[in-house]
């Protein structure tokens, strides 16, 4: 694949495009914990060139979470969706979508250090992914 080299001397024309999950069971969402930072993170990551991000949003759950693709549902509105922000010389776009996986799928895999379940309080205190709008995916998450 050739890429245009011009591409290279406009600021901030390229973004790093990945999806994420919103996952949420009562009054709780799932996050992961990702290495090497330990920052906690929303399951998904970067879509691949030629992937779709239906594809991508399920193929993330099922490396991260090790839930089986056809047990992934999500809903094809974006929920939320943050931009702008530069991480590891990288611009940034998070696209979120809500998605139900059945709870006792989950398993342990070796693509993120830990998964967990937060409430609001805890999830506003946590080291989150410097690419999220904190406040603003809370808002979406939980409610005002």
């Amino acid at each position: 694949m050739q890429i245009d080299s011009r591409l290279n001397d406009i600021d901030d024309c390229l973004y790093r495009v990945a999806v994420r999950a919103l996952i949420v069971r009562g009054s709780k969402v799932l996050l992961v914990q990702e290495t090497p930072e330990l920052w906690w993170a929303f399951p998904g990551g970067g879509v691949d060139h030629g992937e779709t991000i239906a594809a991508t949003l399920v193929r993330e759950i099922e490396e991260e979470l090790g839930v089986p693709a056809e047990a992934v549902s999500a809903d094809p509105e974006i929920a939320a969706y943050t931009i702008g922000q530069v991480v590891n010389a990288v611009p940034r776009m998070n696209i979120f979508f809500k998605v139900i996986i059945p709870e006792e799928q989950l398993q342990k895999t070796h693509h993120v250090a830990a998964w967990a379940w937060f409430t609001k309080d805890e999830f506003l205190k946590l080291n989150l992914h410097p690419s999220y709008d904190k406040a603003g995916l809370a808002s979406v998450i939980f409610g005002t």
